[in-house]
């Protein structure tokens, strides 16, 4: 008899338990998708609009444009820096990969003036200017480099994550068994780290085509020249054009959810396409 007490008194606290849980997730889930049903039920009449207007267009095309060149970029060096770090062992990485992360915790605003000093006319930028006519302040270069430096810590983080889970045992057998280190990565480490791979590319993406902050402070916020869709954003809300801000931002959310339903999509069939 006391058994059973104890057995419905240790059912009812986990019937309650689960009942707490399930409200309380009810009630986060509504206080994080509330505000983005809200603007896009708002901003999905201006969209439209938004296609119609030059300077929209303008912003959609150049964050377009810059994103893709940043993430191609990004994907080009974060690969070979992640390869290096893997093969190294001891303290030696643990230090490098801290000192790779430290960007992935500063305020965008703070990288961006970081970025500023480095790259303006009182760092190195007057040297670029002068030698290669190359200047990232106010100018769309400076959105490329602004997305790069936030996007490849991340992507360096993502892609270790993926040389971490390759089968070492696979490797070793395929060095006994004859195969150069070079044959080795290629036909073992790359088919395991595809999957890591397009993630980054994916979410690189996607941070790339949202990133203000460090893009406001290098590249500025100048109409038809350094506009890109965050900053359209920005710009229309500071001057009272709120629609055609809701229509952006509109685009940005289909853009996000884009991105995360592609990557789980991959990631629930990585053996299939990858």
């Amino acid at each position: 008899m006391d058994l059973q007490r104890i057995t419905n008194k240790t059912g009812q606290r986990t019937r309650l338990f689960n009942q707490a849980a399930g409200a309380l997730s009810t009630i986060v889930l509504l206080f994080l998708i509330a505000p983005i049903f809200l603007v896009i039920m708002q901003g999905i009449s201006y969209l439209i609009p938004c296609m119609h207007d030059e300077e929209m267009r303008f912003a959609i095309w150049l964050s377009l444009t810059t994103s893709i060149i940043s993430t191609v970029l990004c994907l080009a060096i974060s690969l070979p820096t992640a390869i290096g770090l893997y093969r190294m062992n001891g303290l030696r990485r643990k230090v490098l990969e801290g000192l790779f992360y430290v960007p992935m915790s500063l305020p965008h605003l703070v990288t961006g003036i970081a970025l500023l000093l480095l790259y303006g006319r009182n760092g190195i930028g007057q040297f670029l200017f002068e030698h290669f006519a190359i200047d990232f302040v106010y100018t769309k270069y400076g959105i490329v480099l602004a997305q790069l430096f936030i996007n490849l810590p991340f992507s360096i983080k993502t892609i270790m994550q993926s040389l971490d889970e390759v089968d070492q045992k696979q490797i070793f057998v395929s060095r006994t068994l004859g195969c150069t280190e070079l044959k080795s990565f290629r036909y073992i480490v790359v088919p395991q780290i595809k999957g890591g791979i397009v993630t980054s590319l994916i979410m690189n993406w996607a941070r790339a085509i949202g990133e203000f902050g460090a893009v406001m402070m290098l590249a500025g916020t100048t109409r038809m020249r350094t506009e890109v869709i965050p900053t359209a954003i920005f710009l229309n809300m500071s001057t009272g054009d709120i629609g055609l801000a809701l229509g952006l931002a509109t685009i940005l959310i289909f853009i996000s959810v884009a991105s995360i339903v592609v990557y789980h999509i991959l990631s629930s069939r990585q053996g299939e396409f990858f």
